[in-house]
């Protein structure tokens, strides 16, 4: 899926990535179906926001809502003395959750799939290079909700079909795995759609037959 962002929304969205350092949760909800919803959210101090303000003279729209693309809503929320600039995308399949995860420097993404009747997540997240997106935090939450109950996981916390990993700042590389039921009604992958379709239309196809035979054998 490829997410158009005008000029000024993209600046902004870099410059909170990039400047200072700031805390990151992200949740990644995924349904049955292979749908879902991603969302991030980047909290700010209050000395970080004014300097961030004072830089780029955005005290009005701190968070740039006004300018968000159709897809994506961007709304500003005050926790305390912070504010949290949240970013929410949904996303039809799992291919387009791998195009928004892609999105950001320094995440690898190991397996993200269905397969054998399971859901498997693996990724990995780069705390500590220099050009990864995830260096300068002081803090990090991410949270995946599975389409079905969890099977294995390395969260650090579960509740339910919901895990939650909070890798310390600057600890490496750290890996994030899960596997979970897949529930029925699960994407196809785009061959496995086209054989289904295949299917169908041969059992159509079959039984059209058989029907024009015994048509045949009556007027007989």
């Amino acid at each position: 899926m490829k997410i158009r962002l005008n000029g000024r929304f993209l600046l902004i969205s870099c410059v909170f990535l990039l400047a200072g350092c700031h805390k990151l949760e992200a949740t990644t909800r995924i349904n049955p179906d292979g749908s879902g919803e991603l969302q991030t959210g980047v909290g700010f101090s209050a000395e970080e926001r004014a300097n961030l303000e004072k830089q780029y003279n955005n005290s009005q729209d701190f968070c740039n809502t006004a300018q968000a693309p159709a897809n994506v809503t961007m709304t500003e929320e005050k926790r305390g003395e912070e504010t949290w600039c949240i970013n929410t995308t949904s996303f039809k399949n799992l291919d387009e959750l791998r195009a928004l995860y892609q999105q950001r420097t320094g995440i690898t993404i190991n397996q993200l799939e269905v397969k054998d009747g399971n859901f498997y997540y693996d990724v990995d997240i780069d705390t500590l290079s220099e050009d990864s997106s995830f260096s300068n935090l002081t803090e990090l939450t991410w949270t995946v909700v599975m389409p079905g109950t969890p099977l294995t996981h390395n969260a650090d916390e579960a509740n339910g079909n919901t895990l939650t990993w909070k890798p310390a700042p600057k600890s490496g590389i750290v890996n994030l795995k899960a596997e979970s039921e897949a529930p029925r009604g699960f994407s196809f992958p785009q061959c496995g759609a086209t054989l289904a379709i295949f299917g169908v239309l041969f059992l159509q196809v079959r039984r059209h037959k058989k029907t024009s035979e015994v048509f045949e054998t009556s007027e007989v």
